[in-house]
């Protein structure tokens, strides 16, 4: 079965524009076209996209995803360690920005509970709450200094 571009877009949850930046990256392979140059997406192509979209989902940058599929499209398996390697390079990244946001909900989590005690007014410090620059400083302070990556 073969897909117009808006089908596609639809089938897969996805602008047009997305499908015409795919395909002007080089990422998928070349798309036919009908009698009238209309663009006509196969199952073939609807795969990979769908492919790409699930690396995109794991907030892979498109500079990965790129040497990803070139791989895929010029190695086939002997493209195997390769690939595998972008995936364990980006598994890293993504274990590092999980360790940032665990930092940053920690955060969140210990500013909740000083609001709670300056609300209950069990805090002797609640009067730094009143200037905004140095409340933060005062909480940092009381963590310890909370490092995390931008």
């Amino acid at each position: 079965m073969n897909y117009t571009t808006n089908e596609a877009a639809q089938k897969l949850g996805i602008t047009k524009d997305t499908l015409f930046y795919y395909e002007k990256e080089g990422l998928l392979p070349k798309i036919e076209r009908d009698e009238m140059n209309r663009r006509m997406y196969s199952e073939s192509d609807i795969e990979w996209i769908f492919l790409i979209r699930c690396l995109r989902d794991t907030d892979m940058p498109m500079c990965k995803i790129r040497q990803y599929i070139s791989l895929l499209k010029h190695g086939g398996e002997n493209s195997i360690p390769e690939r595998k390697n972008i995936l364990v390079e980006h598994e890293v990244f993504i274990k590092r920005k999980i360790k940032t946001y665990q930092d940053l909900l920690m955060l969140i989590r210990k500013k909740i509970e000083f609001y709670d005690e300056v609300l209950n007014d069990k805090n002797p410090e609640s009067q730094k709450c009143m200037d905004y620059l140095m409340e933060w400083e005062h909480f940092k302070e009381l963590l310890g200094g909370i490092v995390y990556e931008k």
